[in-house]
Order: structure tokens, then sequence, then C-alpha cells
């Protein structure tokens, strides 16, 4: 499997709304296939990116490194 640009894309909305719901609507995707996205680069990368039971999301550890990356 390799990393496409709509995952990074994706992955970067996340980051900056803070929010699944609002990143996927300013994607103009579905939540559930731009969680599938997110998961897929999570899988890609080999460790989670985002910390999914806060609200406002936030990002791991590991996942601030790779938006220093995927910047």
């Amino acid at each position: 499997m390799s990393i496409d640009l709509k995952q990074l894309k994706y992955f970067l909305a996340v980051a900056e709304e803070k929010s699944f719901s609002r990143a996927a609507e300013n994607r103009n995707v579905t939540h559930p296939a731009f969680g599938r996205r997110i998961k897929a680069l999570e899988e890609w990368v080999g460790t989670a990116l985002v910390e999914r039971s806060e609200h406002p999301v936030t990002l791991t550890p590991a996942g601030r490194l790779f938006l220093d990356a995927a910047a």
C-alpha cells in the first residue's frame, strides 16, 4: 500500500479543523469515508495519528511529528 495525496490533504484538514465532521464537510466527503482514509493513513504510517476520544480532536505525538512532515 502506498500513501496518496488525498490522504495527506484529509489529515491536514482534520489537524486544522480539529473535527472529523467539519473536515469531511470541507473536503466534500462523507464522514465515514473520511474516517476510512485517515485510518488507512494511520495503518500506512504504523501508528495512530489522531486522538479520537478527545473533543476537539487532537493529534497524537506521532501525529504532530507527521504534521510537520506533511505540511
